[in-house]
């Protein structure tokens, strides 16, 4: 990603890790480190939003580390050597190793509602940028072992050259339940590349997360036809992204969705919609993306794991092209085909203006 992180605004350098994590679902970094993660104790049962009742063992797939020296737990070490971040994308399994998932940034965006309190640091003698990110609580895994849906805020600490985190520290409303690091990180990367369009859209797909937006729309929805469109849940306040947005008909239809939804109690035709106006939950599902134009990406859909479903690309194997509008980071257009070429949706905005 070719930005240089802006210095002193604490909001500017949360827009960019956040961008920065996500772009890195563009790049295939070769690195060695050494990784560690310690589970400070079991985090306890709480209700967790749309998930219900979950338990730390659930989030990790198993209980707290052995208690170390003291009756402090151990930390967990293991040195990765010669590993492709783009291989680990490509791995299901990887995302609920917490250790692995240091190399992973952009699969915590779908399960992120906003990041704030940048601030430029260094971590281990490399330039880094701090960022504190809170879970959505529709949206965030009960399985992830850094950002379940219970837990209030995950700090990390973003490397400017690579994306990956050297530092993280999970909390919940009892402290912090987690906390690991990359040290001695080497890679193939020596820095950011400015000819990288697909990292940018990636980016911004990501920081549309942080920007209010009032928009109406005419769209088109391909071989969908007309749907039957719904508003979806009430949200728990006023949206920050929303947009009244009407489908050919006949007859016409015109609903007001917000960019935030439900997963599952929400139709998908409507959940489809949400994600054009606030694409960052397609960012953690894409892999192998390559820019075909200064705004337009072509990606393939990562395995699931646990990671969030997107209505666009429900199902694993799907390829994806997506073209974005840079102003207000939400997707003009979107196409989904599955390995045989069949179109299985492909959606349009033909007109829009904001209100």
């Amino acid at each position: 990603m070719a930005t240089p992180h802006p210095a002193g605004d604490p909001a500017a350098l949360a827009r960019w890790a956040l961008g920065r994590m996500a772009a890195s679902a563009a790049e295939d970094t070769r690195f060695d480190a050494v990784a560690e993660s310690t589970e400070h104790r079991p985090a306890p049962l709480e209700p967790a939003g749309h998930y219900g009742w979950r338990d730390a063992a659930r989030w990790s797939g198993h209980g707290p580390d052995a208690p170390g020296p003291a009756g402090r737990p151990a930390p967990v070490r293991r040195r990765l050597t010669g590993l492709s971040t783009a291989a680990l994308r490509r791995d299901a399994g990887a995302a609920r190793d917490p250790l692995l998932a240091l190399a992973d940034p952009a699969r915590l965006i779908a399960g992120t509602a906003s990041a704030a309190s940048g601030r430029a640091a260094w971590s281990d003698g490399r330039p880094c940028v701090d960022v504190l990110l809170t879970p959505h609580p529709w949206n965030a895994a009960p399985e992830d072992p850094w950002l379940p849906p219970t837990a209030t805020v995950l700090a990390v600490s973003v490397d400017l050259a690579t994306g990956l985190l050297l530092r993280a520290r999970a909390h919940d409303a009892h402290g912090c339940f987690r906390s690991g690091a990359l040290r001695g990180l080497r890679t193939d990367r020596p820095g950011t590349r400015p000819e990288e369009r697909e990292a940018h859209v990636l980016a911004r797909m990501a920081t549309g997360l942080l920007d209010p937006v009032r928009l109406r729309a005419h769209v088109t929805t391909g071989p969908d036809g007309t749907p039957p469109l719904g508003t979806g849940p009430d949200t728990a306040g006023p949206p920050p992204r929303t947009w009244r947005v009407t489908t050919p008909g006949p007859p016409p239809r015109t609903t007001t969705v917000s960019g935030d939804y439900v997963p599952d109690l929400t139709d998908p035709a409507t959940a489809r919609l949400a994600e054009l106006l606030t694409p960052a939950r397609l960012v953690s599902r894409l892999t192998d993306v390559t820019a075909t134009g200064p705004h337009a990406i072509r990606a393939t859909t990562r395995p699931s794991s646990f990671v969030p479903r997107s209505a666009w690309l429900p199902e694993d194997a799907l390829t994806c092209y997506l073209t974005l509008d840079p102003a207000t980071g939400i997707l003009l257009s979107a196409r989904t085909e599955t390995p045989s070429g069949t179109v299985r949706h492909h959606y349009e905005v033909t007109a829009r203006e904001t209100w």
